[in-house]
């Protein structure tokens, strides 16, 4: 007896990511990889493989954004924070919030770096409390670098132009290892070219077709 089945295809123009909770419009392109370690056991005597031995997995890929006027990717994760040291604090990045911790630095930013040297903080260990040891190194602020992102998931979410269709998949703990860009003069646009590690996928599956406009649960 036959059985009838639904087949509903989504193209990229149907697919939408949500990073940090913020629906991103400037993607492009996002991809991902799983890869395990296995060997083939051998024993004398026999030429083919006896068995397989797994070990560890781990899930890498890259994205492409469109660069419009600012940055939009660290935009998007400002909220979270990581603790900075003075040096990357300085060194990377143009933060003047420095919550009041080693003011006297932020004056020799520029000529420094326009020299083409670096910012070193040479100033004293403070022990006495707590947060003077923190202060002693650097201090909480929002990432400079998308390396310095703390991990976070993208989540790919298609609905169907025709059908209202939804379905959704998951990337994991997802952490910038590489950043890479430029331009020339054939370039109509800009891009952004990145990669990751992530820590799991969730594969696609599919969500309640939307009803009367609403849409189903992410």
């Amino acid at each position: 007896m036959a059985h009838e089945e639904k087949y509903i295809s989504k193209s990229g123009t149907e697919i939408s990511a949500v990073i940090n909770g913020k629906k991103f419009g400037s993607l492009q392109m996002v991809k991902f990889g799983i890869q395990r370690d296995m060997v083939n056991n051998y024993v004398m005597g026999v030429v083919d493989a006896v068995s397989v031995s797994k070990g560890k997995r781990g899930v890498s890929g890259a994205c492409i954004f469109l660069i419009f006027e600012r940055d939009l990717l660290l935009d998007a994760v400002q909220d979270r924070k990581v603790f900075l040291t003075h040096h990357e604090r300085l060194n990377y990045g143009n933060d003047k919030n420095t919550n009041g911790i080693n003011n006297r630095l932020d004056t020799k930013l520029n000529p420094a770096l326009q020299a083409g040297g670096s910012i070193r903080d040479t100033s004293a260990f403070d022990g006495s409390t707590a947060q003077s040891v923190f202060s002693s190194f650097g201090y909480t602020t929002s990432p400079k670098l998308i390396d310095q992102v703390p991990p976070f998931d993208i989540i790919l979410v298609g609905i169907s132009e025709s059908s209202g269709h939804g379905s959704r998949m998951i990337i994991h703990g997802v952490q910038f290892n590489s950043d890479q860009g430029g331009t020339s003069i054939d370039d109509m646009n800009l891009e952004r070219q990145t990669s990751f590690l992530a820590r799991r996928v969730t594969p696609w599956e599919e969500l309640k077709e939307l009803a009367n406009g609403m849409s189903a649960t992410i």
